[in-house]
């Protein structure tokens, strides 16, 4: 995928016109090297087209106009999202740990309630009666299925543990 597809792709999923991301990139004021210039609102629908190539300079900017990282529109795949997340973990020192913890946990208290039945659970309440549940049900499962399930479950916990 391209970056100017990958921008589209953000856009619409920000519920975005391609007028307003242009409004909002214009804001910003950013100056291309070659004319000094903020680029106008036809040059971006270039840029949206694919017709004319994103100055490099701009990408800051319309990472920022867009309010993702520059890194979210290079990469799709899970594994670079893997990366990227243990680069932060393994290069931000511990005021940078404390910062990406209390942002991890804010949206997780944010964004993670769910509605269970009628009652809205946080994720860790949901989380520990599912555990509970399952626990209760094991009882009735066969042993191969159980080998099978300590089995994935490990995996999860070690692909967890890569990530501290």
């Amino acid at each position: 995928m391209e970056v100017y597809e990958k921008i589209n792709e953000i856009i619409k999923q920000k519920k975005l016109t391609k007028r307003a991301f242009a409004n909002i990139l214009i804001n910003l004021k950013p100056q291309l090297k070659i004319t000094g210039e903020t680029p106008v609102e036809g040059t971006i629908y270039g840029y949206l087209s694919g017709k004319i190539s994103i100055p490099i300079e701009l990408i800051p900017y319309i990472s920022e106009a867009l309010d993702i990282t520059e890194q979210e529109l290079f990469y799709t795949k899970e594994s670079t999202k893997k990366k990227c997340i243990k680069y932060l973990i393994d290069n931000s020192g511990s005021s940078g740990l404390e910062e990406l913890s209390r942002y991890i946990n804010s949206r997780i208290t944010q964004n993670i309630n769910v509605n269970y039945g009628h009652v809205v659970m946080s994720n860790r309440e949901l989380k520990n009666s599912k555990i509970e549940e399952l626990i209760e049900l094991m009882e009735f499962a066969p042993p191969s299925f159980l080998d099978k399930v300590i089995v994935k479950l490990r995996e999860y916990k070690n692909i967890s543990e890569d990530f501290l």
